[in-house]
This record gives C-alpha cells, sequence and structure tokens, in this order.
C-alpha cells in the first residue's frame, strides 16, 4: 500500500526535495489518489500538473489513455496516471536498510579510541 510518508521518502531520493518539500509534495499527490494507484488526469488541477510530470520523469507515475467510442463515430481519449507501486515499494525498503555509512556513523566515539591490538 502506497502511504504518504513511502511517496515523500522516493521523493527525496528521486527528486532531491527536503524532508518539508517532500511531505507537503506527498500529500499534495495522495490527495488525488486517495486508496486507489489511479486516477483521471481531468482531476488534476493545472497549479499541480507539473509536480505530476516531474514525479513521471522520476519513475514514479506512469500515465497512459485509453481510445473509447462516442455515439456520433467520433472516437474521445482518457488520460490517466498510475502510481508506480513496485517502485515506491522498493524505494522504501531501501529507506529501511541500513546502510554500511549509517553503521559507522552509530557507533560511540570511543568505539575509535581503541588503541591498537598487539600481535
Amino acid at each position: 500500500m502506497i502511504t504518504v510518508k513511502k511517496l515523500a521518502a522516493a521523493l527525496q531520493k528521486r527528486l532531491g526535495r527536503t524532508p518539508e518539500e517532500a511531505l507537503e509534495d506527498a500529500r499534495t499527490v495522495m490527495n488525488y489518489f486517495g486508496f486507489h494507484d489511479t486516477i483521471i488526469d481531468n482531476a488534476i488541477e493545472p497549479a499541480d500538473r507539473k509536480l505530476f510530470y516531474a514525479l513521471q520523469e522520476a519513475g514514479l507515475l506512469r500515465s497512459y489513455w485509453e481510445t473509447v467510442p462516442l455515439l456520433d463515430g467520433r472516437h474521445w481519449r482518457i488520460f490517466y496516471w498510475q502510481l508506480d507501486e513496485k517502485t515506491l515499494e522498493r524505494l522504501a525498503e531501501d529507506e529501511e536498510a541500513p546502510t554500511e555509512d549509517h553503521l559507522y556513523k552509530s557507533l560511540p566515539d570511543e568505539a575509535w579510541t581503541h588503541p591498537p591490538a598487539a600481535y
């Protein structure tokens, strides 16, 4: 399940947003999607469209369309946006996995002051 927290972490990694910016953008996006992973393009406010295109370029959103016939014989194209749940889950897992750098930074100062061992 995609959450605001997972999306915010992905925005920090993929778009270089600060934690505050990422959280604000994640809330904006999730307000559109709610509990769904796909929305119709017409639901997006013009001011938010730039954010959606940035997320698409970062590989976090996909867009697609379908063409439906109208009664008068013409065709209508409907555009959709879809969250890339697999990528967001993978980025969230990467966030939870400790890095080697994190391990060393978590050691207390005393760990670096041991005298060399006598052989």
